[in-house]
């Protein structure tokens, strides 16, 4: 396994067609890549793995695997793809930027990441700013410091929580998040949208089949503009003139199809 001295957080830039992706950030002053055919019986995953670059220098961390073109990529598609196994291990705080058909996981505090597969569930545990896009495949992530933009064509979207904007994205499935500490613009075309609790700026919501619910933080004063043309609009919170000074302030803005919209208190 090629490992190299990493006392600082780094950057590792990560590309392969196919395979799995495992990223593990921890206190450690050195950086571990483990690549690995997905299949020790297939001679083309034997060869991708073997094939697959490893560098490292200045700061910078380079994983990318050898990019099939025109005819022999049809073929590959057709006839399976050779898959590797990628695995890593690197110091907490390093900045992450992954590209593959592949199921992604990491796992400790990284910083800014950006992540883009086309298969596969993708779960996150803690990151910086985030970006995060799959065609086919859920997202789960534990907690992001800073801005996240999420979305799957195909799939659920679940959140612990967000300190900066968020935007969620999915054609079909559900969106739910924990806590949202900035503003939130989440649409599913199919699907239930859940804010456990939002604190200020503007909340988007949208679905054209769910229920919408959002959660107030308790203190936050909501100015709602809130429709649905199929269902009932549930709105728990109490009316008031206008909010004190000392008031966080958020808008809600939420429109659905078929479905019910539930307004309450965190």
């Amino acid at each position: 396994m090629p490992t190299f001295d990493t006392p600082e957080p780094i950057s590792a830039l990560i590309q392969f067609p196919l395979g799995d992706l495992r990223i593990t950030a921890e206190d450690r002053a050195d950086t571990v890549v483990e690549v690995a055919p997905t299949s020790a019986s297939s001679e083309a995953d034997v060869q991708a793995a073997r094939q697959l670059r490893v560098e490292y220098a200045g700061g910078k961390l380079l994983v990318k695997g050898a990019r099939e073109r025109g005819i022999a990529s049809w073929l590959s598609w057709l006839g399976g793809s050779a898959s590797v196994d990628v695995s890593i291990w690197l110091p907490t705080g390093s900045r992450v930027e992954a590209r593959a058909a592949a199921p992604m996981r990491t796992e400790g505090v990284l910083g800014e990441c950006v992540f883009e597969s086309s298969l596969g569930d993708s779960v996150i545990d803690r990151t910086g700013e985030l970006r995060l896009s799959t065609t086919h495949g859920d997202i789960r992530v534990g907690a992001v410091d800073g801005q996240a933009s999420l979305s799957t064509s195909n799939g659920s979207i679940s959140v612990g929580q967000v300190s900066g904007d968020l935007r969620a994205m999915t054609a079909s499935g559900s969106i739910t998040v924990d806590r949202a500490l900035g503003g939130v613009n989440a649409k599913t075309a199919y699907g239930s949208v859940r804010l456990g609790e939002v604190v200020r700026g503007k909340v988007q919501l949208a679905s054209a089949y769910g229920e919408l619910e959002v959660g107030v933080r308790l203190g936050t004063a909501a100015w709602l503009e809130v429709h649905t043309q199929y269902g009932k609009v549930r709105n728990h919170l109490t009316a008031a003139d206008a909010p004190a000074a000392t008031d966080e302030t958020v808008e809600v803005h939420a429109r659905n199809g078929y479905g019910d919209i539930v307004i309450r208190r965190a």
